[in-house]
């Protein structure tokens, strides 16, 4: 039996596609082989279900230190980071800062509960910047370290330092893995791993019709794009994108299911002010935080992905997938991976509203396309990103890794 602590960092307030990832991967573990705790670093409301079934909660403080500063305001200081030996100054001093007052702190307790729950091996579930604090604590209790990469971060020489003490890397697709690699963060051992999709458990509790008539949408064609409302998110595309759309198909909808990110609210905004502009009040509809996705998803015609800047991975674009829905989505980073342009999906060039719409109109016109595209999307996502395989490769890594200690 191999005892794993699973470290998610993530704040917001929210559960994020990184989590669920997390959460459908320590539901589906042979417990009879691998047994799971999970950290977290803030409250979630998923956690009495979790000890319901079995799973530990545990919680470690994290002291964040604000990244405005009233020196940003002074002008010799805007000078002074232009010179680079002082720029290289201030961001030492910046490191040791964040290490002694944010890191250690945090690393110091999450050893404690690492020898507390007695782990063979630790998972990292928010890369290598994120998860320093983690890095550290596996150190100081010299357990070995699944570090997981979901994103395209900035990484300095304390990162590529640290990646070489890494005993795994598991970058969540092949993007993020050259990404990694081209950053010099190069670990003794890095596995992809795709993030898999509950085939059994996603799917709508309840009828399509009985959701449109809740959401005031009706038979109308409607498309909707699920996620944290956050600028790189891109939600402003998918507005400007009906704008279009509405003018060819004149009765169609678009939801924005999604809360609004901790850091989205002007984002919000500037969205609500354009949906007026437009004249798209009665077409585009921002629902809010959902707890029923697979019901607004299920009722959907078209599923739509809108960030503007390379997405590690897209959960949401597998979702829709699973439920035989085509899929729309921006074509950067590890997203041309889970579709086959024009065979399972379309995609299109990130933040190009013409384009988006374009795919939409076709899509909204041609009913029998809209069918062959998800029948096609549906059988991928079944064969290629099952929570089955997933939880197999990482149960496969952590007793490789607990055997080598």
């Amino acid at each position: 039996m191999t005892r794993v602590l699973v470290v998610e960092a993530s704040s917001g307030g929210v559960v994020g596609g990184s989590l669920t990832g997390l959460l459908h991967m320590v539901a589906g573990l042979d417990r009879e082989r691998v047994t799971a705790g999970l950290v977290l670093y803030e409250t979630k409301d998923i956690e009495s279900e979790l000890r319901r079934d079995g799973v530990p909660v545990f919680h470690v403080s994290r002291r964040r230190l604000p990244k405005q500063h009233g020196l940003l305001a002074v002008e010799g200081y805007q000078r002074a980071k232009r010179v680079g030996a002082i720029r290289s100054l201030l961001a030492l001093g910046r490191q040791t800062v964040r290490i002694v007052a944010e890191e250690l702190p945090a690393a110091l307790r999450l050893a404690r509960v690492i020898r507390e729950f007695r782990a063979d091996v630790v998972h990292l579930g928010n890369g290598v910047r994120a998860n320093f604090d983690g890095l550290l604590a596996c150190w100081l209790t010299r357990t070995p370290c699944v570090c997981h990469v979901k994103g395209f971060e900035k990484y300095s020489n304390r990162e590529r330092a640290a990646a070489r003490r890494i005993d795994a890397l598991v970058p969540m697709t092949r993007a993020v893995a050259e990404h990694c690699r081209r950053a010099g963060v190069v670990a003794p051992r890095t596995e992809v791993i795709y993030d898999g999709i509950d085939t059994a458990g996603f799917a709508p509790q309840r009828p399509a019709e009985e959701v449109r008539a809740e959401l005031g949408i009706g038979p109308a064609p409607c498309v909707g794009v699920a996620s944290k409302i956050q600028e790189w998110k891109g939600q402003l595309v998918l507005v400007e994108a009906m704008a279009e759309v509405v003018r060819q198909v004149p009765d169609a909808r678009a939801l924005v299911i999604g809360g609004v990110h901790r850091a989205g609210g002007e984002y919000a905004a500037q969205m609500h002010r354009r949906i007026g502009e437009l004249g798209l009040g009665e077409h585009v509809i921002a629902t809010g935080f959902r707890t029923d996705i697979a019901d607004v998803t299920g009722a959907l015609d078209v599923v739509v992905h809108t960030s503007v800047r390379p997405e590690p991975f897209g959960r949401v674009i597998l979702e829709g997938m699973l439920l035989g829905k085509p899929v729309v989505a921006s074509a950067a980073g590890g997203v041309p991976e889970l579709i086959r342009d024009g065979e399972t999906g379309f995609l299109f060039e990130p933040g190009d509203a013409k384009a988006l719409a374009d795919r939409l109109v076709r899509l909204l016109r041609e009913p029998e396309l809209r069918r062959q595209i998800g029948a096609a999307a549906q059988e991928w996502a079944r064969a290629a990103f099952s929570t089955e395989q997933h939880v197999e490769a990482f149960s496969a890594l952590y007793e490789s890794l607990a055997r080598s200690n």
